[in-house]
This record gives structure tokens, sequence and C-alpha cells, in this order.
């Protein structure tokens, strides 16, 4: 059988005016558009949903830089495979595609970071996960970091009509484009693939059934009436931040009759820890654990287990203290020079070090009484300012409690309760 290249890959853009979505960085003028359009050679961090074209502009990027391309994957590939790449250039810059970045190991990422220094490697980073709070800050701090959004029906649309005329030699009516778009998920290259698929089974007359059916047959959101995916995800999410259980299982039964339990999953962990929180640490557990069993079994058993995980988040009762403290600490980490540590912090494993950065040795808490060092870990001016505020549960009163003991017992100092401006700028999970 000859070799079929997939409509996908010849339907992949080699331009930035080529690109489907990402308006808000893309469109003439944004800065993403810039920084390639203007040759600028800086590593990129892009983060967002499968299919929105974070890989492409890796491609397009490399083409507009007249750089060779090359590809990496953190979660299936080693060092010295990074280290081939590398060597495959020894005197030029490249562009490195390097996939599923939060999973880069600490030998690697250790490997990779003079060259991104010296500029021999222009990484594009590509990752589901917000790097903010799954990538090592050595390699942040070394790029720009850019989310991407899931592509519109709207949007996927128009290519669908272009590759069925270019590429099939059809004519692919608007309203099944509509619908194979829909059916896409914000992914183009799922859509295009569908497309394709469709179009091998069914090249003299497809019809809007054959879509349908093929579509509900592969799990794929059917939905011919541009009912967005997205829309019920986040309306199951908000359901169960409202504490409205009947609502988020009206919700979740729609999501999953697409067959999209991996989106449900992620979104119960999320709620887990930003809805429940520190009012209930065990629920939490609970329902990470019902999450983790979902995506071990399987559609269409683990239904149970995520309708369960569903309604205990319903209606367990809701903190964000976490989320707060966080906020609060992270206004003072702004400026971490005007806040130095204690010596002792330091650094101190390696020979020399309390002379050349006089690094101490900290007492060690499993030589004292409680196993905790009445020693000083704050910066000094930060001493006696509290960034937890709990919620009003019986669970936070009673961690609350043992927050003050601690502090009291390891700076001896009493324990003040520090009031925050009531004007702040509430935190919200949009801030991480």
């Amino acid at each position: 059988m000859a070799f079929k290249q997939p409509l996908a890959d010849l339907m992949r853009p080699k331009t930035l005016d080529q690109m489907v979505g990402q308006k808000h960085l893309l469109a003439k003028g944004k800065p993403l558009y810039q920084i390639i359009n203007k040759q600028i050679p800086i590593s990129l961090l892009l983060w967002g949903p499968p299919g929105c074209g974070k890989t492409t502009l890796a491609y397009v990027m490399s083409q507009t830089l007249k750089l060779p391309f090359e590809k990496f994957n953190a979660s299936i590939q080693n060092k010295s495979q990074l280290q081939k790449l590398i060597q495959n250039h020894p005197d030029k810059s490249f562009v490195l595609l390097l996939d599923e970045i939060h999973r880069l190991t600490k030998p690697i990422q250790d490997y990779l970071l003079p060259y991104l220094e010296n500029g021999h490697v222009l990484l594009v980073g590509t990752t589901t996960e917000n790097p903010i709070m799954s990538i090592q800050p050595a390699i942040r701090s070394r790029c720009q970091i850019f989310e991407f959004y899931p592509i519109s029906s709207e949007e996927i649309e128009p290519v669908l009509i272009r590759a069925a005329k270019e590429h099939l030699n059809f004519s692919l009516p608007q309203e099944q484009a509509h619908a194979i778009a829909n059916s896409g998920n914000g992914d183009v290259r799922v859509a295009l693939n569908i497309l394709d698929t469709l179009h091998a089974m069914h090249p003299d007359n497809l019809t809007m059934k054959d879509i349908e059916t093929f579509a509900k047959n592969q799990h794929f959101a059917f939905d011919k009436d541009a009912t967005k995916h997205y829309d019920y995800l986040s309306a199951f999410q908000d359901s169960i931040e409202g504490s409205d259980a009947d609502a988020a299982l009206y919700y979740l039964a729609v999501i999953l009759k697409s067959g999209d339990l991996e989106s449900v999953v992620r979104r119960l962990k999320d709620s887990a820890a930003l809805d429940v929180g520190l009012a209930d640490p065990e629920k939490v557990n609970q329902v990470i654990n019902l999450a983790n069993t979902a995506l071990e079994i399987g559609l269409p058993r683990a239904v149970i287990h995520v309708a369960m995980a569903t309604i205990m988040l319903a209606i367990a009762p809701r903190s964000d203290s976490a989320m707060q403290a966080y906020y609060q600490a992270a206004k003072d980490a702004e400026h971490p020079t005007a806040h130095p540590m204690p010596k002792y912090l330091q650094d101190s494993h390696y020979q020399g070090a309390d002379k050349l950065r006089g690094a101490g040795v900290m007492q060690n808490m499993f030589d004292l009484p409680h196993h905790i060092a009445q020693q000083e870990y704050l910066p000094k001016d930060l001493i006696g300012k509290h960034y937890y505020v709990p919620a009003p549960n019986k669970a936070e009163q009673k961690l609350y409690a043992q927050y003050q003991a601690l502090f009291k017992y390891i700076y001896q100092k009493p324990f003040i309760p520090t009031e925050f401006p009531k004007h702040f700028e509430h935190f919200t999970s949009e801030h991480i």
C-alpha cells in the first residue's frame, strides 16, 4: 500500500498568516506575532489544550528564522537523545520543540540550561499544564510564557472546507464543516483527522448522518447546534463551586456522553483544591483518588466514580484560604532581594560554601525536642507576618491552632494575626 500523508500534516501552516486561532497572540501587532515576525531569538513556553497550534508555531518559528527544526519529547526520550540533537548542529542555533516540557527531568534540564543561556538552542516548550505550577523556575526564567486557547469551531470550519477542496477534491458543505469542527472540540488536528477518515469511508456521498454516527462511535462531541463543549465544562465546574450537585451532575452527563472523561477528571482535581481546600483535606484526597481511579477504569463504568466525586465536591464545605495565603506571600516574593534569607538556609552542600557565601549549617531538627528547631526561617523583616487566614470551619480552626502553636514555639514570640487590607484585590484561580 502506498504511503498516504495525513491530511493534518498537509494542512500544517508554514507562515504566521496561515495560523488558525490565538488572535490574542498572533494577530498583527500582538506580542507573539511581533516576536516571530521581527525574528527576535528568544525561547518560548506555550501552554494550552492539545491541537491548538503549539507545535505548529514552533515549526513556523523555525521557518521564519530560517533555522533547523528538531523535536524532543520529555516524557519518552532521554538525555543521550537530546545530546545527539544538539550535536547535529554544532555551529548553528536551531529551534528545539520540547513537547511535554513539564515532564523534563532534572539531569536533562541541567544539561539543557547552558545551551539556552548561550543561544545555541531556541526552545519552544509545549505543555498542557500551567507552567507557573509545573515547570522548574530555572527553565521558566529563560523563556517567555504564552497561553494558547482552544480554537473555536468558526475558526476551524474554513480550514476543513479548504482541506476538502485542495486535498480531497470535493466541496464540503458549510453544515458538514460546522458539525465536524464541533466534533473536534477545539482541536484542529482532530477535526482534520475526522474529515480525512470520513472521506475515506464515504468518498462519494458524505451525509450529516454519517458524521453524527462516526463522531458518537469514536466518543467525539458531535454537536450540530454548535453548543460549545468548553461551555459545558465551565458550567460543570461553576455548578460545583456553586454547591449545586444536581446542576453539576447534569452537565457532567452531557460531557461524558461525548466521551471526554479526561477533561472531567482535570476539572474535579482542580475544584478539589480550589473550592474545598483546607476546609476538608480528607475530602480533597478522596476526590483525587476517585478521579485517578476513573481514568484507570475508563468509560462507561467510570461514570460512577466521577459522579460520586462530583456530589462530594458540591456538598463539601468551602475554603480558598490556601489560595489567599499564597497570594499574600507572592506579593512579598515580588522583590526577594529586599528580604534576604538567613545565611544557614543557603545551599551549603559544596566545599567552601561557608567562605564563599557565608552559608552556615542549620540545626538538625531530629536532634531537638519535638523534632522542631527553634531558629529563624523567614527573612528578619517578615518575621511575625502571617499569610494564612483560616476560613470559619472546624477543620481549619484546628489547623490554625497548630499553625499558631508552631510559630510561638519556633520564634518564641507571641502570635499576632496579620490584618490584611480589606480593599486588596481578591485572588482567584485566574491569577495563577
